[in-house]
């Protein structure tokens, strides 16, 4: 009867330490499979959170849902900055689809009532902002911010105030033209008719006008102004200021050349500034044989040139790209850039071609 009694007893014990070993390991599993789940989802929103308000391609959805929870004052702030944050890289993204390097840093907006700046540590724009009502006021400073901070900001020391000013006004009208056009008419009203009273700017505005609507503005002239910049910054140097205002005049002649005239396409040979333009215009003579355009970059670049930027348009343009890679696999040169684009003459509109080649540093 003892012994019965202790089996009994053991069977008991070993049924209790059974059910609280399985109350302990369900417990475990409950709590483990909360913490991934929780884990999973915290993850999940932080990544969420990071394309929504870094990732200029989905910063339009972030606005919008901040958009929406503003209806319950939240994140009112945040549905403003991320949209004007959104006009803005996506308009960096398209700058730099046509010259590398020209606006590196994407922007971010800040609600506090100071200047806008560039900070390299963070390697963004910080645009501020002392409101945060959506406005054509807001819009339109903030892309002059972004701008003047954001475009080659390590040439503008070697660049005078006029040339920066017109720079300046032609890519913020650019910008504003597709993004907002109340924005622009704000711009055009309170900004740029101030900025033309200054001295120069009306000028060069003028000259930097036609540079851009040949395509050169952002492919040519503030590509070899960038360039510049990254070689001298932050040395003083007032030859190359003018040799920066020099290069706009001679890019200037180039852009308004008229078709047949020998002079306004010869290299411009500077101290910093040494580039070589091929022209490409005659469709049989390139499709025919392309042995003229091999000899003379060879001379350009025993003249000193250092950058060969092939300039076509049309039916040229497939060949062109063919002659750019037979050009940089001669001369030791590399395409640094190759877009087309809308070249405009006169009334005329035609799909035009830059290839850059540069010597390999």
């Amino acid at each position: 009867m003892k012994l019965k009694t202790l089996v009994y007893f053991f069977a008991g014990a070993v049924l209790v330490l059974i059910g609280f070993a399985s109350f302990v390991l369900l417990t475990y599993n409950v709590f483990l499979q909360f913490g991934v789940a929780m884990g999973s989802w915290t993850a999940f929103g932080v990544f969420l959170f990071y394309v929504l308000t870094s990732v200029p391609t989905f910063e339009g959805a972030g606005a919008w849902i901040a958009n929406g929870l503003s209806a319950f004052n939240i994140g009112k702030k945040n549905a403003v900055a991320l949209k004007i944050e959104h006009e803005l890289n996506t308009a960096q993204e398209l700058i730099s689809s046509q010259a590398k390097g020209i606006m590196p840093y994407p922007a971010k907006v800040e609600w506090i009532e100071k200047p806008s700046y560039l900070d390299t540590d963070e390697e963004k724009v910080i645009i501020r902002m002392r409101e945060h009502n959506e406005n054509p006021r807001n819009v339109a400073f903030a892309v002059v911010d972004y701008v003047s901070k954001g475009m080659i900001p390590f040439s503008r020391l070697y660049i005078t105030k006029p040339i920066q000013n017109a720079i300046d006004a032609t890519i913020v009208k650019s910008i504003l033209h597709e993004k907002d056009e109340s924005a622009l008419d704000f711009f055009l009203t309170h900004v740029l008719n101030q900025k033309l009273t200054e001295n120069g700017v009306q000028h060069y505005l003028t000259f930097i006008n036609n540079i851009n609507k040949r395509g050169l503005l952002t492919r040519v002239l503030l590509q070899e102004f960038n360039e510049l910049g990254r070689k001298l910054y932050p040395v003083i140097d007032q030859n190359a200021t003018r040799e920066t205002t020099k290069y706009v005049e001679q890019l200037h002649g180039l852009s308004t050349r008229v078709r047949g005239v020998k002079h306004g396409a010869d290299p411009f040979i500077g101290n910093h500034i040494k580039v070589a333009y091929v022209l490409i215009a005659e469709p049989l003579k390139i499709l025919t044989s392309d042995e003229p355009y091999l000899q003379y970059p060879n001379r350009c670049l025993q003249d000193g040139a250092e950058v060969l930027y092939l300039l076509s348009c049309g039916v040229t343009n497939k060949a062109t790209l063919r002659l750019a890679n037979k050009i940089a696999k001669l001369y030791g040169l590399h395409v640094v850039n190759s877009s087309e684009y809308n070249d405009v003459v006169g009334k005329s509109i035609h799909k035009a071609l830059c290839v850059e080649l540069r010597k390999n540093t």
